[in-house]
């Protein structure tokens, strides 16, 4: 009931949205309380209402001056944040790369928004096949942000969108330590040496894991 809700387009347009995709921006993470017989459509006013008073605080208005975006797309770029990592140390250091893209007028090339454009969560690794999906999502193809969230970011994300790090890197590969940290550089040389040293330790990786069997 609760997705037809935000899928209705007669309260989409009620809420101020352009797509019903746009909607899933208003979920904040928190604790809510209501009454157990409230119904999917005032669940969902009441999330809008909540969505609302979180962006209308001080603290998040100066946050939005500072970063330049809407609260749809800092919620957008917290989801893709959140699909890069799960450390936080480095969250704010990944929202300012794809914030230095956005300043520079490149493509995002963020491969959660390849995978989300596909439909297909297990995807492991994005190829180069996959990167000819035509879709709004696909932000290889499509400068700018991708038109809502691909996922629902924790706060963490949303701070870190909000108060990005500044740096000059405009690129970011994983680690070959295999810590689910990144390695990052400020030219494409400098990131392609990157690359491949964790492409080394992958198949290293995989050899010793083979030879284990």
């Amino acid at each position: 009931p609760i997705l037809d809700a935000l899928r209705n387009p007669e309260l989409v347009r009620e809420l101020g949205f352009d797509s019903a995709e746009a909607m899933f921006s208003i979920f904040i993470p928190n604790t809510y309380e209501f009454y157990s017989e409230i119904t999917a459509e005032d669940l969902v006013r009441r999330l809008k209402v909540e969505s609302d008073k979180f962006w209308a605080t001080e603290e998040h208005q100066r946050g939005l001056e500072r970063c330049g975006l809407t609260p749809l797309e800092v919620m957008t770029l917290a989801s893709i944040v959140h699909e890069e990592t799960n450390a936080t140390s480095e969250m704010a250091r990944i929202a300012g790369v794809y914030m230095n893209r956005l300043h520079k007028d490149m493509l995002l090339q963020a491969d959660p928004t390849v995978k989300y454009a596909l439909g297909d969560p297990t995807i492991k690794r994005i190829l180069k096949r996959h990167l000819e999906v035509d879709s709004p999502y696909n932000t290889y193809k499509y400068a700018g942000l991708p038109p809502a969230p691909i996922n629902v970011p924790p706060k963490a994300c949303i701070d870190a969108v909000l108060e990005p790090e500044s740096h000059k890197y405009i690129y970011f590969c994983a680690s070959p330590a295999f810590d689910g940290t990144h390695r990052f550089a400020v030219t494409y040389s400098e990131h392609l040496k990157n690359a491949r040293k964790f492409q080394r330790a992958l198949t290293a990786r995989n050899k010793a894991k083979a030879a284990a069997k």
